[in-house]
This record gives structure tokens, sequence and C-alpha cells, in this order.
């Protein structure tokens, strides 16, 4: 059974959901936070303070690096869940040795093998139907994993909402390498 471990050098240190402001919750509004990042992106570029004293600088040369890396963080989903983990102490490196089980690995190995066969024929080739239920299958396994994750995590079970993070990075990564469905079935 996996243990929620703490690994406090790896853990972030700013509270992303504090530096925006923002409830620690998984659901977050976008365009709000973007808001949020565009204020304080301008209120502490570091161009603003390029006459102040060498520290103050620093300060927002730093303060600045924390609003990107945490906007990035933030806006992605994988991101957000893992950096939620990570804040209520689990361990993310312990959790990606944990094996994924046998089912979900046959998904995938399955759902690449579709991938390999689509991206192997030359572009004007591949079955613009094909590639679209590829998409449409993995981003359905997407969903379904990212509501595991929003209840598990809701519900306080980190064993299960990290299993569900996991899988999602597995899903996530498919989902950059399928070709674009539009690019396809345009041509």
């Amino acid at each position: 059974m996996m243990e929620a471990s703490v690994d406090r050098e790896a853990r972030s240190p700013r509270d992303y959901f504090e530096l925006f402001q923002l409830p620690a919750d998984f659901d977050l509004d976008a365009e709000d936070l973007s808001r949020r990042f565009k204020v304080l992106q301008k209120q502490f570029h570091p161009d603003r303070f390029a006459g102040k004293a060498p520290a103050e600088q620093r300060v927002a040369a730093q303060l600045s690096a924390e609003l990107n890396a945490g906007f990035q963080t933030l806006k992605d989903d994988v991101k957000r869940a893992g950096f939620m983990l990570e804040r209520l102490g689990v361990d993310l490196k312990a959790l990606e040795r944990e094996p994924v089980d046998g089912d979900f690995l046959l998904q995938q190995i399955e759902l690449r093998e579709s991938a390999s066969m689509i991206l192997s024929a030359e572009e004007k080739q591949r079955d613009p139907q094909a590639v679209a239920a590829l998409h449409e299958s993995t981003h359905a396994l997407y969903d379904e994993w990212l509501s595991a994750f929003r209840r598990t995590i809701a519900d306080g079970e980190l064993e299960s909402a990290g299993r569900a993070w996991v899988k999602l990075l597995y899903l996530s990564k498919l989902r950059a390498e399928l070709p674009p469905v539009q690019a396809l079935e345009t041509s």
C-alpha cells in the first residue's frame, strides 16, 4: 500500500494558491487566474525596479520567476494536480515509481500502437477518422481520470488521487504526441 510521505526538499517553497490569492481547490477559473497573473506580473515586473537598489531588483526578479512558475503550474490540470498532492505532503517521485495497474498499462499499449500506426503513415495518407477516434478515446480516458482526481482529492483520498495523477501523466504525454485533428482534416 502506498504511503503519502513528505519530501520537504522537493516541495515548492511557495504556495501558488496563496501567491495568486485563490482558494486551494482543483477547479479554478482560468480567466481569473490569468487576470491575477497579469496584474501581479505588471506590479512586480523586474523592469519596474531597474532604478532601485540591487536587493529590490533581486526580490522583484525572484518574485517574477515565482509568478511565472506558479501561473504555469496552476493553469495546467496535471501540473496543478501534482502541486496539490505535493502541498499535502505527497512524494511525487515515489508515486511515479509505483507500479501502474495492468489494465491501464494494456490500454496504454493499445492506444500507443494505434498512434504509432497512424504516425507511421505519411501525413497525406493518414485516416482523419482514425486520428479523430484516437483523440476521442484518449480524451475520454483523460477526462475519466481527471474526474477521479477531482473526486478523490476533494474527499482527502490521497492514495487514490495519487494513482489518478500518475495515469493523467501517461495520458497527457500521449495526448501531446498525437497528430492534430484539424491539420489532417484540411489536407
